[in-house]
């Protein structure tokens, strides 16, 4: 089952579904924003063989440029449950969310739409194709999430925090 409240870390075993569900959200966005998009991919923990997740599909949406967001159909995206994370900034990347629940929010998927092979493109897939190839390398990643979930099960800001210099080290010595 997918989805994960507002604030909370809540891993779960990784599940052959989330491929599928992947794919099955790709054809959906590709039907709304298909004309606008050069590419999607999935990316995060759900799509890292083996690990333990939050069960939220991290989906990569490349653009020429971030202007092509705009021409996005955002009435049609608000009917199947996304919307614009306004205050998620970070430069280079527009993120929009799909919520299962609007009350509790609770997140079942991110859409992260960055420039088509730039910085943030190369760095997910990156990322993604080395802990997927590197079983060892994943393995520690999956310790490391867990002892985080364990330490910060209601701060999400402090999970993410100390495991993105994991990712850097990571990404550092491509």
């Amino acid at each position: 089952m997918l989805g994960v409240n507002k604030g909370e870390v809540k891993l779960v075993n990784h599940s052959a579904d989330w491929k599928k569900l992947f794919h099955d959200e790709k054809q959906l966005l590709q039907s709304i924003i298909g004309e606008n998009i050069i590419d999607i991919q999935h990316f995060g923990s759900t799509a890292i063989e083996g690990i333990k997740a939050k069960p939220v599909i991290d989906i990569l949406v490349g653009v020429e440029t971030l202007e092509d967001v705009r021409k996005f159909d955002r009435k049609r995206l608000k009917e199947i449950g996304y919307y614009h994370l306004s205050k998620v900034q970070l430069d280079g990347k527009v993120v929009f969310a799909r919520f299962s629940d609007l009350e509790s929010l609770t997140k079942t998927h991110n859409m992260h739409i960055v420039e088509y092979n730039g910085s943030w493109w190369k760095e997910h897939i990156y990322f993604r194709d080395y802990l997927n190839g590197n079983l060892k390398k994943a393995n520690e990643y999956d310790v490391l999430k867990q002892n985080l979930a364990t330490r910060y099960p209601k701060d999400e800001k402090f999970y993410k925090k100390e495991k993105k210099r994991f990712v850097d080290d990571i990404l550092k010595n491509r």
